[in-house]
């Protein structure tokens, strides 16, 4: 099966002394070539930074912008067909895997998201992809889990329901959960859950869960 990880070009560039020994976690993905001969986005770069703090976001913008002319340096050099390649624009923000995340009604394990887990309050279903925390598993096996509409409720608040890469869960559940399909899946289930709460006057934690499901299923979604 063909792979666009790239890492070798940036080891040898690591090893020349192109790029200096603090991007020498530099190694990603590449896109898709468009018919002019542009790579449609380039995901090489990594950074550790506090994503709710003003000023280190802003240090990241800086130091991810400085990292990604050491990546189309290292290209320019080591990657065949890469001799004349010119960045034509950086990423408009930081991609931040991981902030805060909510202590929820029911929070996803690392069993839940490798083990297949299964659960009767279902919004959707998502394949085994986990990417994060050491672990790479790609979603080639056919195996998924639920998502659980618990995992979206916080506790001990009433009429809120939080969805996207801050649903409970540990490490290795927001491995999973944080893709941005997953965030799909769970945003589609608050929405169609906000829907029914409002039209039948209850609450997140009340709410009839078959009317949800039964409107999921309407929609084209999976929901096991």
């Amino acid at each position: 099966m063909f792979s666009p990880f790239l890492r070798k070009p940036f080891q040898k560039a690591l090893a020349a002394g192109l790029i200096p020994d603090s991007v020498k976690t530099m190694a990603g993905t590449w896109g898709t070539v468009s018919d002019q001969g542009d790579l449609t986005y380039l995901n090489m770069c990594h950074l550790y930074l506090d994503g709710t703090d003003p000023d280190a976001l802003t240090h990241g913008e800086i130091e991810g912008r400085k990292q990604a002319m050491h990546a189309v340096n290292a290209l320019k050099v080591f990657m065949p067909g890469c001799e004349d390649a010119k960045l034509r624009n950086f990423g408009m923000t930081l991609g931040i895997r991981d902030t805060r995340k909510i202590d929820a009604a029911y929070n996803m394990t690392d069993a839940d998201v490798r083990g297949e887990a299964r659960f009767e309050d279902s919004i959707g279903i998502f394949p085994e992809f986990i990417d994060g925390y050491g672990y790479l598993i790609l979603p080639t096996t056919g195996r998924y889990f639920h998502v659980p509409y618990r995992a979206m409720l916080p506790k001990g608040v009433t009429n809120l329901i939080v969805t996207g890469r801050t649903i409970g869960g540990d490490k290795v559940s927001h491995a999973a959960v944080r893709n941005m399909m997953c965030c799909a899946v769970a945003g589609q289930g608050a929405g169609v859950a906000a829907a029914v709460a409002t039209k039948s006057g209850r609450g997140f934690h009340d709410i009839d869960m078959r009317a949800v499901q039964t409107e999921l299923l309407r929609q084209g979604a999976r929901l096991c």
